[in-house]
């Protein structure tokens, strides 16, 4: 569920971001897998993209890029992906647009196993 809560809040930041100019507007939604095993997922928009700067304290609590912003989704997107043992960051994508991409671990134990096969 809190996987569900970070990629809706890159989803609905990506939109957002969208809303401003005349340019076409692209949303790519991509995962695979990562090099050791878990899951790579990345969400790029076509916005106005981030500066530098921005690249490094986006998720930072209280900082914003928005009106009106609050600074807490991209924060509370980190804390999640870390404490499932995972890594979150940014990127821009030329020539507009940004990416906020995510990898986590291969899970333990959401396989089913023998016992818990339904045998009808």
């Amino acid at each position: 569920m809190q996987i569900q809560q970070v990629l809706l809040n890159l989803i609905i930041n990506a939109l957002e971001a969208m809303t401003v100019g005349e340019e076409p507007r692209e949303l790519l939604i991509s995962s695979r897998k990562s090099e050791k095993g878990g899951v790579h997922v990345a969400v790029r928009d076509s916005g106005p993209g981030l500066r530098q700067a921005d690249l490094e304290r986006v998720f930072a609590a209280f900082y914003t890029t928005k009106p009106g912003g609050m600074g807490l989704g991209l924060a509370i997107c980190r804390s999640i992906i870390e404490a499932q043992g995972g890594r979150i960051w940014a990127t821009t994508h030329a020539p507009r647009g940004a990416v906020f991409e995510f990898t986590l671990p291969a899970g333990q134990g959401e396989t089913a196993s023998p016992e818990h096969t339904d045998r009808r």
